[in-house]
């Protein structure tokens, strides 16, 4: 019965990250197809892109990203890889660059740190800002304007390379790094799902 329910699952989740597939954009299709690909560890496959593993929808966020982001002079980016510390920099990176709104002796009860996740505060471009198909207007965005990514530096749009803008990239043990990516995969899946050992990692 449990190996019914686990074939079951695993039928189901292929089907979505082909329905998932399908909204990707033709331009993303074709490249897919060409890119080298391995069994991932939260979607069916990883591609390589730009010399980085990575699952389909953010290609085609990083596509998107590439082709329509201007970067500004005054624009700051936090460069992370994932489970490197991204949410405690996104927050100390907010309260400094907004402490003349919020200073940090005011007491005021209505600092958005106190009501908001970072991740909100400073959004990702590829996993928020140009996802699912998405072009942002960004020009409600005060300056300077503070985003986050786990692209690569060589991925980057021209725009951010050529500008002025300020990179702010933190690193960790690698070791470290794959360990916390492993843990939180396996506390996010499905009970459904069989947990994924290290070999396999």
């Amino acid at each position: 019965m449990a190996i019914t329910d686990l074939t079951k699952n695993q039928a189901s989740r292929v089907e979505e990250e082909e329905e998932e597939e399908e909204l990707l954009s033709l331009e993303c299709r074709e490249l897919l197809v060409s890119l080298p690909k391995e069994r991932g560890w939260r979607t069916q496959y990883l591609y390589q892109f730009q010399g980085f593993w990575c699952q389909a929808k953010e290609i085609q966020s990083i596509l998107s990203f590439q082709k329509h982001f201007k970067a500004k002079d005054t624009d700051v980016v936090l460069a992370t890889i994932p489970k490197s510390g991204t949410t405690w920099l996104k927050a100390l990176a907010f309260a400094v660059l907004n402490r003349k709104c919020y200073p940090p002796f005011d007491h005021d009860k209505n600092h958005p740190l106190l009501h908001s996740n970072s991740h909100d505060l400073v959004p990702f471009f590829e996993y928020r800002l140009y996802s699912d198909n998405k072009i942002p207007n960004l020009s409600d965005f005060h300056d300077p304007r503070l985003f986050a990514t786990h692209i690569p530096f060589s991925s980057l749009p021209e725009s951010i390379k050529i500008s002025k803008c300020r990179i702010v990239y933190i690193c960790r043990s690698p070791l470290d790094t794959f360990v916390s990516s492993w843990h939180f995969i396996n506390k996010v899946k499905p009970e459904s799902q069989a947990q994924l050992s290290l070999e396999e990692a």
